[in-house]
């Protein structure tokens, strides 16, 4: 039982960490199957689709219910509630199936724990040839930094400067743009 469970747990773990599951309607669920919605799986779910076998192989064991209206919304990101509901479910699931995790379920498994480990190795090493987040912090720190200088500064002498002739070159552009329309007016 304890193995079993642990399989549900680690699948459950494996599809959040390779992309995330956004489902069901944020309740949670009572780990039996549920028939899909006549016409398809899910309405925004075509049986083409890449992923409808697995969202099928899912929905049959009560695990993912989908959205009030029959959609699946499968681009929308998790959010925490769904993924303690989609754990929950699988748990449930176990509990209410204990015969049903088989050896394929169980190479299903080892075949998703070595893509995930493969797809934390590549995040790593792009992580890792971006400089880190320590990297990253030091540089929002020092651009924190150098916005408060600025902040604390006002505006330069040059700067000032710069405001104030483009304030006179305005008021004088306006003020012959009067006189213009003026004598344009008067027929002169």
């Amino acid at each position: 039982m304890k193995k079993s469970l642990l399989v549900i747990l680690l699948i459950a773990t494996l599809s959040l960490l390779l992309g995330g599951i956004a489902f069901g309607d944020g309740g949670a669920g009572n780990g039996t199957a549920q028939p899909p919605q006549a016409g398809g799986l899910f309405s925004d779910v075509p049986r083409d689709h890449w992923a409808y076998d697995d969202l099928s192989y899912l929905v049959e064991r009560g695990i993912i219910t989908g959205l009030p209206g029959g959609s699946y919304q499968g681009s929308e990101p998790l959010d925490r509630y769904s993924a303690a509901a989609l754990i929950a479910r699988a748990i449930r699931y176990l509990q209410n199936n204990p015969e049903s995790v088989t050896p394929q379920d169980l190479d299903i498994l080892k075949d998703l724990i070595f893509k995930v480990s493969d797809n934390l190795s590549s995040l790593q090493a792009q992580m890792d040839s971006l400089g880190g987040s320590s990297q990253l912090e030091a540089r929002v720190s020092q651009n924190e930094q150098q916005i408060t200088q600025l902040a604390e500064q006002g505006p330069s002498g040059g700067l000032l400067n710069r405001i104030n002739a483009n304030f006179i070159i305005s008021l004088t552009a306006l003020l012959i743009g009067i006189i213009a329309v003026a004598l344009a007016t008067l027929g002169l």
